[in-house]
């Protein structure tokens, strides 16, 4: 049996799939999906190029019986169809914001989620979206993705980011992208940066809005608010993470952040917009705090009401998130739950 995982992504999760995908008992390789500057699929392998979704789909056919692919909205579109058994991992904003856009991205979602064999996600509202397009519900695998085994709390220091150590800060970690509303963010920081001029905001320099916000944040007058990191590696970034005092997500949709997630389990306080996936797991003054949707006023009560917390309350809500991670949303359960399932589907090919 020849199990292929094709992505077009070269983020943390997909290191964490392939490192899953690697340990099965089967021949198994890894693709990666780029793109030429008219936006056309291309895909190497054993030195020959194949461009266009039909010509690597019949590449990939050549090569396996068994494809893992996503995002759906992208990689498991292009190769819906194939002579093979189909798995594909949604993203989440693959159906929560690509899908959602508009009645033709729907439907088209739609018709690649009813070709695959399992659709695997990490969120309830993703579930529902794809039962709602017509998936069978036991054709639907949710498995959180949370944190890896092992997590710890900081091993950095602050002056390994050029960070002082007097300030308490506050790490906003998604890039600088419309769907994740870091405008938002930056009018709630000129609130808190009044009544706590000490706090320090800390962004990472990527993504499509990073010279609107650079603008906002002139225009506010906040450059003394606020540090700008560089693009990290996983594991700074974990370290990073590990230093924060607050931690600031903003999305419009999101489903399970493993990003919230590994803050959750390494004590760091979470303060979240509040969707459809991050209820799941943020409960206001509970395990975190949040905020509606778009409301910078709200945003900034909730990160001084986190800021503000006293020690021994802030204990008790860190406390009671990072059990509700280790109980319901740690990887090594998850990933077990999804080798069971690839595993199940080979047993069906092969009988």
């Amino acid at each position: 049996m020849n199990v292929v995982f094709v992505t077009d992504r070269a983020d943390a999760h997909v290191l964490r799939f392939h490192s899953l995908f690697s340990t099965l008992t089967h021949s198994y390789s890894h693709i990666t999906v780029t793109y030429d500057t008219a936006g056309e699929p291309v895909m190497s392998l054993d030195g020959s190029r194949y461009q266009g979704w039909e010509a690597i789909r019949f590449a990939v056919e050549a090569m396996s019986s068994l494809v893992i692919s996503g995002p759906l909205d992208t990689v498991s579109t292009g190769l819906a169809g194939g002579n093979y058994r189909h798995i594909g991992i949604s993203w989440a904003t693959d159906v929560m914001v690509t899908a959602a856009s508009s009645g033709d991205s729907w439907e088209s979602m739609s018709s690649t989620v009813r070709t695959l064999d399992l659709v695997v996600t990490d969120n309830y509202p993703t579930e529902n979206a794809c039962i709602s397009m017509g998936v069978p519900p036991e054709r639907i695998l949710r498995i959180p993705w949370g944190p890896a085994p092992g997590l710890g709390g900081p091993t950095g220091a602050r002056q390994d980011f050029d960070l002082p150590e007097a300030r308490s800060l506050i790490l906003y970690p998604r890039s600088l992208e419309p769907h994740y509303q870091p405008d938002v963010f930056v009018e709630a920081l000129a609130i808190v940066a009044r009544a706590h001029p000490e706090a320090l905001a800390v962004l990472v320099e990527t993504g499509s809005l990073v010279d609107e916000v650079r603008a906002q944040v002139a225009r506010l007058g906040l450059e003394d608010s606020l540090s700008w990191q560089p693009s990290r590696s996983a594991k700074q970034f974990q370290e990073l993470l590990g230093l924060a005092d607050v931690l600031v997500v903003s999305p419009k949709t999101d489903g399970t952040s493993v990003t919230v997630m590994d803050a959750m389990s390494m004590g760091v306080p979470v303060v979240s917009s509040l969707t459809s996936g991050s209820a799941e797991w943020i409960m206001d003054g509970i395990t975190g705090w949040s905020f509606p949707v778009g409301d910078s006023d709200a945003l900034a009560t909730a990160i001084l009401s986190a800021l503000n917390c006293d020690p021994q309350r802030r204990r008790k809500i860190t406390g009671a998130a990072s059990n509700l991670v280790a109980v319901r949303g740690g990887w090594e359960a998850s990933s077990r739950r999804f080798c069971r399932a690839i595993e199940e589907l080979i047993e069906s090919l092969e009988a």
